[in-house]
């Protein structure tokens, strides 16, 4: 597994180990460089590559390296898994720009709306390249907003949870309020990952709750979860390209393999704000 040490890789090693798995990670806290370093593969059943640059508005400063690291990098885990036979999952994230429609399905052609977004697609179509002329077993999950305890505080839902707990604060306050998201639940999307091991051809799927959230409902959800009530406001900072909403059109997956999301919005978010109070 590449990228083990982060948000949803510390959940995934933990599921797989409690399934009875052996886990054999892959990444830069632990001296892993997909630029240069070789997977340990000898025994591997499945490989799960989920190591990436990942925060959105980084890439727009850099997207060269984001491109480097995110879809080069992803070319020598492919080519490593060929050598080795041995079947990937990657994970990819939401590559449909503002135009999408809602929900928007896999066969909605992409349009990327960050630096980001385009390396991560640039990356799919090398597993789709991979695929195709190697006969390589390779998935791709799209995650759309993925969130759960354990997230880096840089993140939305996060930022919002600390406001929430933290009784020196007296109003929220978030960068724009007018956006909607499909908030879905790390827990899920670990499931959804566990799900593709042992799939056939692969191909490319939809991780989301199926519905869309807007910010003010998360600010909502955390202070119930939290038992408090606080005021709250934007700055009115609109991000470059903003898609205004999104909802996953999951059916393809869990037409694939069965799975569904099993954690509610308002569950998750109070298991954000655990999390938070626990630190």
């Amino acid at each position: 597994m590449t990228g083990e040490t982060g948000f949803v890789g510390r959940r995934l090693a933990a599921r797989l180990e409690a399934l009875g798995m052996e886990i054999v990670g892959f990444s830069r806290s632990t001296g892993g460089d997909l630029l240069t370093g070789d997977l340990p593969l000898e025994g591997a059943g499945h490989v799960f590559h989920l190591g990436a640059l990942s925060f959105v508005p980084d890439s727009w400063t850099d997207p060269a390296n984001y491109h480097l690291v995110n879809t080069h990098g992803t070319v020598r885990v492919l080519d490593q898994c060929r050598r080795a036979g041995v079947p990937m999952t990657f994970i990819s994230t939401f590559v449909y720009g503002a135009g999408a429609p809602v929900p928007v399905s896999e066969d909605f052609p992409p349009s990327p709306a960050n630096p980001y977004a385009w390396s991560k697609l640039a990356a799919e179509d090398a597993c789709r390249f991979f695929a195709g002329n190697f006969g390589m077993d390779v998935t791709v999950l799209r995650l759309f907003n993925a969130y759960g305890p354990g997230q880096k505080d840089s993140f939305l839902i996060p930022t919002i949870a600390r406001q929430a707990v933290d009784p020196s604060v007296k109003e929220i306050v978030v960068a724009d309020l007018a956006p909607r998201r499909d908030f879905v639940h790390v827990d899920d999307v670990v499931e959804a990952m566990i799900s593709t091991i042992g799939m056939s051809g692969g191909g490319t799927y939809n991780v989301g709750s199926g519905r869309s959230y807007s910010i003010g409902d998360v600010i909502a959800a955390c202070l119930k979860a939290a038992g408090t009530s606080k005021p709250y406001s934007d700055r009115g900072e609109r991000r470059e390209n903003e898609v205004m909403d999104v909802i996953a059109d999951i059916s393809a997956l869990t037409a694939a393999t069965d799975w569904r999301p099993q954690i509610g919005f308002e569950q998750g978010m109070k298991s954000v704000i655990e999390a938070q109070a626990i630190c």
